[in-house]
């Protein structure tokens, strides 16, 4: 045991040894803080023994846990790793705030207080339950690390996303008589080209950019081939798909045709950039009168939209959009995208 003397120069000395058998000294003004200090490292090593004894759960500091729990998160692309990080920096700041060492002493009435603050905030819910989902993530880390027993934000419900009216799900894609006169206004083909991809297919920008003739473009078999390649990596496992060639789509890429390169490049034969892209399609949306803020993944909401007045069926529009989730891959491996063709090519009307 820890012992407390007073010194001939009045103040007083803590003597005690750790867990790993070294010795401590240290002197203080007064007699409390010495006892205090003594205190600590005997209920360290005590803990230490009931640990080792497995008796408690071990105690392992918030820095270590997220550091940790950061570490098993290097696999996720580089735009969800950055997401990841500021749920936790946010969370670090708090536990900061509330003056919490361990994951350990991060109680239930700790997991209600950061819930609240993160509710009463403007974030969209979308953002609070993804902030939860990390945050319940990373203390499901602590528990299979035999750390904790028992994860704080368990009983805590995610927030209800509000559902859109119908007037709001209509400013999300382009309606018919919109994308009819965003066409009709004169643009440089190259434009033209983009922006009729983008409808004509449903790819996300990223995707679009970083077509290549060599490995993306089957116009044998008219399909556009989403993958992962060497200098991009899809959004999702799911992603990686076939998307057939409407007929306006598969003759304007024959008359486009290299032996390689971006698909949709500038004129130094770089991929072609998003912000330029985007300032160009708010400009010729304005023009032909469309009121809705334009952008450019709302090309893939009116793809989506529109794909509901052709035959497509649901599993085939997931499969299209690469939604389709993992537990339902072996449904959708049954889908040929060959045999879309002319179900696609309904949207070629729209913009002729």
């Amino acid at each position: 045991m820890g012992r407390v003397r007073q010194l001939p120069n009045g103040k007083y000395q803590a003597d005690v040894r750790d867990h790993f058998g070294k010795r401590h000294r240290e002197r203080f003004e007064q007699f409390k803080y010495a006892k205090a200090y003594v205190n600590k490292i005997e209920h360290e090593k005590n803990e230490h023994k009931l640990t080792e004894r497995g008796l408690v759960s071990k105690r392992s500091s918030i820095e270590n846990s997220i550091t940790e729990f950061l570490i098993t998160k290097l696999g996720l692309k580089e735009k969800s790793m950055k997401k990841y990080k500021r749920v936790i920096k946010q969370f670090n700041i708090f536990c900061s705030k509330e003056k919490i060492e361990h994951t350990k002493d991060f109680t239930r009435d700790h997991a209600d207080k950061y819930w609240s603050e993160m509710t009463r905030s403007s974030t969209q819910p979308k953002t609070v339950n993804f902030y939860l989902m990390v945050v319940r993530s990373l203390f499901n880390y602590e528990i299979n690390r035999d750390r904790l027993i028992r994860n704080p934000f368990s009983h805590i419900k995610p927030v209800k996303e509000k559902v859109k009216s119908q007037i709001e799900r209509e400013e999300e894609y382009y309606h018919n008589n919109e994308i009819s006169a965003f066409f009709r206004i004169k643009m440089i083909n190259e434009d033209r080209q983009v922006f009729t991809a983008l409808f004509l297919t449903g790819n996300r920008i990223s995707e679009l950019q970083s077509l290549r003739w060599e490995s993306s473009i089957d116009l044998k078999e008219k399909l556009i081939k989403v993958r992962n390649y060497e200098e991009y990596e899809t959004k999702t496992t799911t992603s990686e798909r076939d998307i057939p060639m409407t007929d306006h789509l598969y003759n304007m890429l024959v008359k486009m045709k290299k032996d390689e390169g971006y698909v949709f490049a500038t004129v130094k034969g770089e991929r072609v950039k998003e912000r330029t892209l985007l300032s160009t399609c708010k400009k010729i949306a304005e023009q032909a009168g469309i009121t809705k803020n334009a952008t450019l993944h709302k090309w893939r909401h009116s793809f989506a939209s529109h794909l509901a007045s052709t035959e497509i069926t649901y599993e085939e529009r997931q499969y299209l959009l690469g939604h389709a989730p993992a537990s339902m891959t072996d449904r959708y491996t049954k889908i040929d995208p060959k045999t879309l063709h002319a179900k696609l090519s309904e949207l070629d009307k729209l913009i002729k």
